[in-house]
């Protein structure tokens, strides 16, 4: 792997590089040869000095930093409200179109018992 968090050490560095990856701390420590309080300290280290607070964070910045783009959440409040109507209405359509689907099946359960009835007298 490429050096991108260089304030801190190769071993810390290597161990927050997997950690961000998605590698669990005892999948770390095993490939690593080292014992999952090692793995704790290196990525509490990390938090440390890289001014995260956890995984995602660390994530974010190792992404950030590897990508050169700036991923932020700070939206206007005009853009805050257009995502939450977007999201509003794709929860709604989607709401609605599961119900429909639901009544949907309904009846075809209904007009398959009917024919059974129907065979069966």
């Amino acid at each position: 792997m490429e050096r991108v968090l260089t304030e801190l050490t190769p071993e810390c560095e290597f161990t927050a590089q997997m950690y961000a990856s998605g590698y669990e701390k005892k999948e770390i420590a095993s490939i690593k040869c080292r014992a999952i309080s090692t793995i704790n300290n290196q990525l509490q280290e990390a938090f440390r000095i890289l001014h995260v607070r956890n995984g995602r964070e660390l994530a974010r910045k190792l992404y950030e930093r590897m990508s050169g783009i700036s991923f932020t959440m700070d939206f206007s409040p005009i853009g805050r409200t257009v995502v939450a109507c977007s999201l509003l209405c794709v929860f709604s359509f989607s709401l609605y179109h599961e119900q429909s689907d639901m009544r949907r099946g309904r009846r075809a359960r209904v007009e398959t018992m009917e024919r059974i009835r129907r065979v069966e007298t």
